[in-house]
């Protein structure tokens, strides 16, 4: 099944794998934050600093390698920095279910930082080369542009 999408045509299994990856773009601050409570009792030693930790330093190494991977993106292959990123992020997910000390885990969540970072321009790098603004993929971005141009044109009373 072959999908317009303004600039040529996609089969379902991309239109798929590019929103998946879109998904993936929030899945670091969600992958830390069901085991929070737990913690204490898997690492009975554990500080709030070390949990603070656990829960920002990726967020914190998400920043730079956003920047390097969008400006590796130019005129690169996007598809082969994707699956750099995404195998960071995919074996850093791994290794956190053999992390045997704290310390061990915020090293490996700070690898998935970087691999999500690599990640997230990518993600909607494809969209754009992929879709027009008039498609159907995008609408995401006319939800950001309906709710901006919204509130552009409110006026108060």
């Amino acid at each position: 099944m072959k999908i317009k999408t303004g600039k040529g045509s996609v089969t379902l299994v991309v239109l798929l794998a590019i929103w998946s990856v879109s998904a993936i773009a929030s899945l670091p601050g969600l992958a830390v934050s069901p085991i929070l409570g737990d913690l204490n009792k898997v690492f009975p030693k554990v500080t709030d600093l070390e949990i603070q930790m656990l829960t920002s330093l990726p967020s914190l190494l998400i920043i730079p390698f956003v920047l390097l991977s969008g400006k590796l993106s130019e005129g690169r292959d996007k598809l082969k920095i994707l699956i750099v990123g995404l195998s960071i992020f995919f074996l850093s997910g791994v290794a956190c279910l053999f992390a045997r000390s704290m310390a061990w885990l915020i090293v490996i969540s700070c690898i998935l930082g970087v691999g999500a970072g690599m990640v997230i321009p990518l993600s909607t790098g494809l969209i754009v080369d992929y879709f027009t603004e008039g498609t159907a993929a995008s609408g995401s971005w006319g939800t950001v542009r309906r709710s901006t141009t919204s509130r552009s044109s409110w006026r108060p009373p």
